[in-house]
């Protein structure tokens, strides 16, 4: 019996009004459902978010749905791939339209010789709503360029959004899956960062050959549904904070050690990029002042939790 080349998991919580669409754009791929099976992971919902999977599991055979009673991204990603019956494992969010090449591209780059580590596809943004002016897409865009290719060496240590995503089974074995620290639970604004974590992981053991490891798939393409609330100030300011607090949490950076400072160089860079981009930017002032504060949320997330590490170590 031939091993299913893919297995694509959906770890949800409380999105039945949004999952249902997901699951209706997966069942029209044009890769053939012989290749590839759909493994969601309900999170404890409190929603019909069941009754909903429900629909698509009793008319696709390809579609398995299950229950993860125990809250938090990472738990609900490693109870995925150890459902997981293919060689590689792709993951995607609940929130998102998939376009009808996604599993073709993405299965394509993941078997392609040289064999990448893992592969990242095209995130786009699909608005809920229309957004301010001042809000451009690349505040939700996430695109490493037009062209497919390895993602250079210098920008591949932390990978892709973890939203679109496709690795090998074995090597999530290997690596013993995402880090249950990260990745949160519930209503709550997390802890983030459970996939960059396993980027991070992997890409400290393959230095060397650093700029063949992670692929970057466009033909991949999934929209993300963004909300009104992503254009709302305190809480781009609460996910840029907390996205730093992983990084340094990730990376086990002592306080005002020079790995602390080359980071903390960056809000430097910041300031002068910033007070050119209010010169020459095309942008709308508010679009960069915007940027420019989330720089320095993500910076001070990454203080606040260095410093934290620092206090832990002294226990």
């Amino acid at each position: 019996m031939n091993e299913l080349p893919l297995s694509v998991v959906i770890c949800t919580y409380n999105r039945a009004d949004l999952i249902g669409l997901a699951l209706e754009d997966l069942t029209k791929q044009t890769l053939d459902t012989s290749q590839f099976e759909i493994i969601v992971i309900d999170n404890n919902s409190k929603d019909n978010t069941s009754e909903v999977v429900r629909i698509f599991t009793e008319k696709y055979p390809h579609i398995h749905y299950f229950f993860e009673g125990k809250p938090g991204r990472s738990i609900a990603r490693n109870r995925g791939w150890r459902e997981a019956k293919g060689t590689f494992v792709a993951y995607l969010d609940d929130d998102i339209r998939v376009d009808p090449q996604w599993a073709m591209a993405l299965l394509g780059a993941l078997r392609q010789q040289p064999q990448p580590l893992a592969v990242g596809g095209l995130v786009e943004p699909w608005y809920a709503e229309t957004p301010p002016k001042w809000f451009i897409p690349e505040f939700e865009l996430r695109s490493w360029g037009e062209k497919a290719g390895y993602i250079p060496a210098h920008r591949a240590p932390f990978g892709f959004a973890g939203g679109n995503m496709g690795i090998a089974r074995s090597l999530l074995e290997k690596y013993r899956g995402f880090q249950e620290e990260l990745g949160g639970g519930g209503d709550h604004m997390p802890r983030m960062g459970e996939e960059t974590d396993l980027f991070f992981r992997i890409y400290k053991d393959h230095q060397a050959e650093a700029d063949r490891i992670f692929w970057f798939e466009p033909a991949a393409r999934i929209q993300h549904w963004t909300p009104a609330r992503n254009w709302q100030v305190p809480y781009r300011m609460q996910r840029s904070h907390a996205s730093g607090a992983a990084r340094a949490w990730m990376m086990g950076v002592k306080p005002f050690s020079v790995g602390y400072w080359r980071v903390m160089a960056f809000g430097v860079k910041s300031t002068f990029r910033f007070m050119q981009a209010l010169i020459s930017s095309k942008n709308p002032r508010k679009t960069e002042w915007i940027k420019y504060r989330q720089t320095l949320a993500y910076l001070k997330g990454f203080s606040d939790e260095s410093i934290q590490h620092g206090k832990d170590g002294l226990k």
